[in-house]
């Protein structure tokens, strides 16, 4: 099991695996249903990984602390590999996202979970997010006694 420092604080392997999701969620904004890496290649099944337990939209988001704990990642080889092509992806969607369609509206992806709304102040919400993500895997990296950052 993961190292995590008690038993309501997520692995950095829990951190990196929810980053990787929402990209590969936001992509799909952009780039349509069916994009999601996750789901094109079936990983939840191929990980092992039971999806009714995965949170919105099997994003890790309102997860049980004790569930999110209890989550068994795949190799870090694994989890790092999906997590840097979920990331090009979705910096290529946002990449090609000129002014007009920084303003557009963009259907909601899973039905009344996610409401329908302009991609700009959504890709706004995914760095902030992510921000807040990275400065918990390098509080865990310290706690650990180790140095580095969360992308070194």
């Amino acid at each position: 099991m993961p190292w995590s420092p008690n038993e309501t604080t997520p692995s950095i392997g829990f951190h990196v695996w929810h980053l990787a999701r929402w990209a590969d969620y936001l992509q799909e904004m952009v780039h349509g249903r069916g994009s999601q890496i996750w789901e094109r290649e079936g990983l939840a099944a191929r990980w092992e990984l039971a999806t009714e337990g995965l949170g919105y939209a099997q994003t890790g988001m309102s997860m049980d602390d004790t569930v999110t704990n209890a989550l068994s990642m795949p190799g870090k080889a694994a989890l790092m590999d999906y997590a840097r092509r979920a990331f090009a992806l979705a910096q290529q969607a946002v990449a090609a996202i000129d002014d007009e369609a920084f303003h557009r509206v963009y259907a909601g992806l899973h039905g009344e979970h996610w409401h329908d709304g302009r991609i700009g102040p959504i890709i706004a919400t995914w760095m902030t997010h992510d921000n807040r993500h990275l400065g918990m895997i390098e509080c865990l990296i310290g706690i650990q006694g180790m140095h580095g950052t969360a992308d070194s």
